[in-house]
């Protein structure tokens, strides 16, 4: 139970934060519009949000799972280097950039700083989980 709150609320934080970031222009691209090529049903915006919401959700309970396996590695290293990761290929995914270094300039910091932020939450919470449980 405590997993899946954890997760529901990052989800919540994260989908806010993307809300924020394409409104206020800090990235480039819209966070829904993936769904824009899923052509069977026709999604009002709510319900775009509603679908990335959950997405993000099992996502960061996957996460959680995954990362209380984890427990050699330091927290603050292990979410530094997926939060990297995950936005790094998130990033190069949604604009179709090359792997190269000149791509690296065409991030968006603010975007790389919400999935650190969510990544330090999830880890954190699946070390402390995994402390009190296995005490």
């Amino acid at each position: 139970m405590h997993l899946f709150v954890t997760s529901l609320f990052t989800s919540f934080i994260v989908t806010l934060s993307l809300k924020g970031l394409h409104l206020f222009n800090f990235i480039k691209w819209h966070p829904v519009s993936f769904l824009k090529k899923l052509e069977w049903f026709e999604w009002t915006a709510f319900e775009r949000w509603v679908i990335l919401f959950l997405m993000i959700a099992i996502v960061a309970f996957l996460l959680l799972v995954v990362t209380q396996l984890l427990v050699m590695v330091p927290p603050f290293l292990l979410s530094l280097i997926l939060g990297i990761v995950m936005a790094s290929l998130l990033e190069l995914k949604i604009l179709n950039l090359p792997i190269e270094l000149s791509s690296i300039k065409k991030f968006s910091i603010p975007f790389f700083i919400v999935i650190l932020i969510a990544m330090r939450l999830i880890v954190e919470t699946a070390r402390y989980r995994t402390k009190t449980l296995f005490r």
